[in-house]
């Protein structure tokens, strides 16, 4: 798994793991159309939307772990 942090784009995530849409999906983000991706951290996006932004970044870590899809990058 490539290093995700708090600074981490969502863009960069899910170019990295673009099965994490889902994983923004089921906490009300919808991350993969907005133009702020480009741009908006983890810390931000996780505080905008009212979630602790470590066990945000847990989850999210823990929900990529999971996973078993192949990994390809979202255009």
């Amino acid at each position: 798994m490539k290093k995700i942090t708090l600074q981490t784009t969502i863009e960069n995530v899910l170019n990295a793991y673009p099965e994490a849409i889902k994983f923004f999906e089921s906490k009300g983000m919808y991350c993969s159309t907005c133009k702020g991706k480009k741009h908006e951290t983890i810390l931000y996006s996780a505080t905008y939307y009212g979630h602790d932004p470590e066990k945000f970044l847990e989850e999210l870590k823990e929900f990529i772990k999971k996973q078993k899809s192949p990994l390809k990058k979202v255009k």
